[in-house]
């Protein structure tokens, strides 16, 4: 037979035991204020809506018409922002410290390179680049590559990778036209 269990005295053993540990009495019931760190910190998880939220924060500046648009709550955005140190508020402004890793494709040298990117502002150029050469692509006009000529990212280590910007050099990099030896690799 099972036995019943006195939820008052648990309750009250689980506050004693948090004052012990020199925690508040929200952060004992599990449910932190704000400013408060959380006793088992599970960090707010990436989602297409929560990334979506922020694209739109970047745009709007707003935390809570980013999260309206991007159908998430705005408190459930807060702590994303604030768990994985994507911004910070300035008085009425938000600076944005997205400094993720993000791995990206990319042409480069007279090849196709997977870069892995620090931060949002080398992978939205990166991303930039690579929009215009699949316009280029189906439209051959060099007028979607000129604003790349020169241009380059910086990868996690530091290194310095500039774009590929020679019409004939990205026709051949999306032929799908390998030599044998890059499709076939021997392995001993």
């Amino acid at each position: 037979m099972a036995t019943s269990r006195n939820y008052k005295a648990e309750y009250e053993r689980r506050i004693a035991n948090a004052a012990k540990r020199g925690l508040s009495r929200s952060q004992a019931r599990g449910h932190a204020r704000a400013n408060e760190k959380p006793v088992r910190a599970k960090p707010a998880k990436s989602d297409t809506r929560l990334e979506r939220a922020l694209r739109q924060m970047r745009k709007h500046g707003s935390q809570a018409t980013a999260a309206r648009e991007a159908g998430v709550s705005p408190e459930r955005l807060r702590r994303f922002l604030r768990e994985n140190a994507l911004a910070n508020r300035k008085g009425r402004e938000w600076t944005f410290t997205d400094n993720r890793l993000r791995e990206m494709a990319s042409f480069t040298d007279g090849r196709a390179v997977q870069l892995r990117l620090r931060g949002f502002e080398p992978s939205s150029l990166n991303g930039e680049y690579l929009e215009a050469v699949e316009r280029f692509l189906a439209t051959n006009d060099y007028s979607f590559i000129e604003p790349f000529v020169g241009k380059s990212v910086r990868d996690a280590k530091g290194k310095r990778h500039v774009f590929e910007t020679a019409p004939n050099e990205l026709y051949r990099l999306t032929s799908g036209d390998e030599p044998f030896e890059q499709i076939y690799r021997f392995v001993n």
